[in-house]
């Protein structure tokens, strides 16, 4: 099956956050509060995504305030925070929405994230995760995790479906 077809059964994209969503660095403050920087250029791909029609979600193995605000203020559907073991809870996500595998994108970028990476329809992977994990990839980003990395795949995505330019023409008008 070629890429376009892939891309064409798309019904949800998930992601990783640290590494993908975020520059993958841990920072504290003093008083030991953790705090996250987002991309708004990902945000801008979250929602070009779901206004297509796609469902999206992150999985995470991280758990904090500041994410859960940025993913209930894009509208993420499937926000699971705190599994570091995440292939049973994407079965468990599938179920739920009755998906198959095919019908999963993900976006991770390291170790952790290959068992999923493996299963679903459409892997992806940051420019700056481990060669190991790129062999996986069906599309690998050059855009670095927390720069710009989601908002790409989704526009790769949609270029595949042959949607991006309808998405993007009231901008372009």
């Amino acid at each position: 099956m070629d890429l376009s077809e892939r891309a064409k059964r798309i019904k949800l994209l998930l992601m990783d956050v640290d590494g993908v969503l975020t520059d993958g660095k841990l920072y504290y403050t003093e008083k030991g509060e953790e705090i996250k920087v987002f991309n708004v250029r990902d945000g801008f791909g979250i929602k070009l995504i779901q206004k297509a029609g796609i469902k999206t979600g992150v999985i995470s193995g991280r758990n904090s305030k500041p994410l859960l605000n940025r993913l209930k203020e894009l509208g993420v559907e499937e926000i699971h925070l705190g599994y570091n073991d995440k292939l049973p809870l994407l079965d468990e996500i599938l179920r739920r929405n009755q998906l198959s595998y095919e019908e999963i994108a993900f976006i991770g970028d390291d170790y952790v994230d290959a068992p999923v990476l493996m299963r679903v329809g459409f892997p992806i992977v940051v420019s700056n995760a481990p060669e190991a994990i790129k062999r996986i990839a069906l599309y690998i980003t050059k855009a670095s995790g927390g720069e710009g990395a989601v908002r790409e795949a989704v526009e790769y995505l949609l270029e595949l479906r042959g949607e991006l330019d309808k998405m993007l023409k009231y901008y372009l008008q």
